[in-house]
């Protein structure tokens, strides 16, 4: 379900870039899935700049400060499904989640004025929520922000680009809080009768 917070993050900046849904913005952003193809498509010339690019760090760890060893191990009641009287208990496990945000321009200008847009937009917790797709259909919020322990990367090269033209690329890192993998394990509820005979005791 990590890909949730992918999408997540890249739909609220294509609405950033975007907020009429215009064709052919000016700014175009790319998901994780199609970062794959991004390099064939420069070296074809059939991609305009500037581009935003979404990657998330391969290493992702559980966060050990926000572990609850009841909600990762047995789960907590959460919602009941009505029709089938099943009781679905909610497994959490937190994670932690990196990004680069990728910005590849054709001129210092347009990458300095991105990453300047992009920091002052996450330099504080930015806040986004993700609808589950599972029986509980409930949202999490989590939040996004610079991750300040990293460097912000610049560099340059040509990737024959217009022929010996050059791309600028300047790579934010980001961080996630509040994220979690969650799983659900369902319990068949039963309804139980008992039948309680009383008898009055005469103690004259």
């Amino acid at each position: 379900m990590l890909y949730l917070y992918d999408n997540a993050i890249v739909d609220d900046l294509m609405r950033s870039f975007n907020p009429n849904h215009v064709e052919n913005p000016v700014v175009k952003v790319i998901s994780p899935e199609q970062i794959i193809g991004l390099a064939a498509q420069i070296q074809d010339d059939s991609v305009s700049f500037p581009i935003v690019a979404l990657d998330r760090d391969d290493n992702t760890s559980i966060d050990a400060d926000r572990m609850n060893f009841t909600r990762a191990h047995f789960g907590v009641s959460s919602v009941l499904d009505t029709e089938t009287n099943n009781l679905y208990y909610e497994k959490a496990i937190p994670v932690k989640l990196s990004y680069g945000l990728t910005l590849l321009t054709t001129n210092t200008a347009d990458r300095d004025e991105l990453l300047k847009e992009l920091m002052f937009k996450y330099m504080n917790m930015y806040y986004l929520t993700i609808q589950l797709p599972y029986y509980c259909k409930r949202k999490i919020r989590f939040g996004v922000t610079i991750d300040t322990n990293s460097e912000i990367q610049h560099s340059s090269g040509s990737f024959d680009y217009l022929e010996s033209g050059k791309l600028y690329q300047t790579i934010l890192p980001l961080q996630c809080e509040g994220c979690v993998l969650v799983s659900y394990t369902p319990v068949k509820l039963k309804r139980v009768t008992h039948s309680v005979n009383a008898e009055l005791i005469d103690k004259s």
